[in-house]
């Protein structure tokens, strides 16, 4: 049975990965929230409460499969629990936890993995240091379209822009390399296996809008090296023959391009209208990798425009609707990042008012989360909707509903 595979954004959704917030946010302080790249410490029931909603809604529409309990599957295997424990302690340089992780059982060291592991202060150098933990906690980890996706039927697996957030990749490789359901040995990428330090790229940059299509954000997050580097693995395998480059400020509130973009049914997108529609918002660089010598590259002044040239034609509607100041302060909680399940059907957060009063304006109406997870509304009854969350803890983290979620089967 086919378990790998999404051409696109919006095609019906079969199997997508997430992870919800266990209690690896609790070991953050304010002190130490800057260093795993959170503004502030998040609540955890709260954030627990609100996954759940999300959790809940894909469960009516797919199949939602839990980071943990992959992890746990295949930390049963003796042979695959070595591995990725060796694999984890020598990449982030903790050797001396390594026999104590050895000796737990699967579903403990799971935890234990995603938690993280106090530092010994057996040494003299580890008493005096200042590090508290020989294995971070993955606070980030919920955010499961960063560190992996699949592009295609091929495993795209980050090159993480901050070493904080290798293990997340290192998990995750070990996930689709190991567990018997989602197994696959095509890997366009994977960082963790290479030496590539100066080329960043991570999965929230990057959007499959058809299968000869992407689109890429050059951010703080993905660097230029790193875009070129896919390009050359483009090149050489698979389908892809266009990737749009869109040129990012390097700031907190665009650390990804679904931050600004996501792509929500066959004509229509969710932008963030000051960088994606003002001429010369951002810089987007064509590269046209079909031809057989070297890539042809154009710019453009408009996102949406130079899309046009692939016959892609997308409708905008406005993140935070058409008054600048919503628009700036819905993009900020995530307003213009929607996970679509199937065209014209799409999850996100509720707070954002304005965005969803522009997606009711467009046939998309408004269904609250509630009214799913109670059984008042079954969805698959449904032609559009787009599902209202909480949101405004989760969204604290610095991301919305694509960015927790990572599909890997569309039909």
């Amino acid at each position: 049975m086919k378990s790998i595979h999404v051409s696109s954004e919006i095609t019906p959704l079969k199997t997508v990965i997430v992870h919800t917030p266990g209690s690896e946010l609790n070991q953050m302080t304010p002190e130490t929230a800057m260093e795993v790249l959170y503004d502030d410490i998040l609540n955890l029931e709260a954030a627990q409460e609100q996954h759940k909603q999300l959790f809940g809604v894909l469960e009516r529409v797919s199949r939602p499969l839990q980071v943990k309990n992959l992890l746990t599957d295949i930390l049963n295997s003796e042979k695959d629990k070595k591995e990725l424990i060796h694999d984890f302690c020598t990449r982030l340089d903790a050797p001396e936890v390594e026999n104590m992780l050895l000796d737990m059982e699967a579903a403990a060291l799971a935890d234990q993995l995603i938690s993280g592991t106090k530092i010994k202060r057996d040494t003299l150098e580890r008493f005096l240091s200042p590090r508290q933990f020989a294995l971070p906690p993955l606070p980030n980890l919920f955010f499961t379209r960063d560190s992996a996706m699949v592009i295609n039927k091929r495993i795209f697996i980050g090159n993480m822009a901050s070493k904080i957030r290798l293990a997340e990749a290192i998990l995750m490789s070990h996930i689709f390399r190991k567990h018997a359901a989602i197994h696959c040995d095509d890997f366009l990428v994977d960082a963790t296996k290479q030496n590539i330090p100066q080329a960043t790229f991570e999965g929230g940059d990057i959007l499959v809008l058809r299968e000869d299509v992407l689109l890429i954000g050059m951010s703080e997050r993905t660097s230029a090296s790193g875009i070129d580097y896919l390009i050359e693995q483009f090149k050489d395998r698979g389908k892809v023959k266009h990737i749009f480059v869109v040129i990012l400020p390097k700031i907190r509130a665009t650390i990804h391009l679904d931050m600004v973009f996501t792509m929500i049914d066959y004509d229509k997108a969710v932008v963030f209208p000051p960088l994606i529609l003002n001429k010369d918002g951002v810089d987007v660089i064509h590269v046209n990798i079909s031809h057989p010598e070297k890539p042809v590259l154009k710019q453009y002044p408009y996102l949406l425009e130079a899309l046009k040239e692939v016959d892609l034609h997308l409708d905008p509607i406005l993140c935070g609707g058409p008054t600048e100041l919503y628009q700036r302060r819905e993009q900020w909680q995530s307003g213009a990042n929607f996970f679509t399940v199937a065209p014209g059907k799409i999850i996100g957060y509720g707070m954002n008012t304005f965005t969803y009063e522009e997606l009711t304006k467009a046939g998309i109406p408004r269904i609250e989360a509630s009214e799913v997870l109670s059984g008042s509304i079954d969805l698959n009854t449904l032609e559009k909707y787009a599902v209202a969350i909480s949101g405004n803890e989760l969204t604290r983290g610095g991301g919305g509903c694509r960015c927790m979620t990572m599909p890997i089967l569309r039909e």
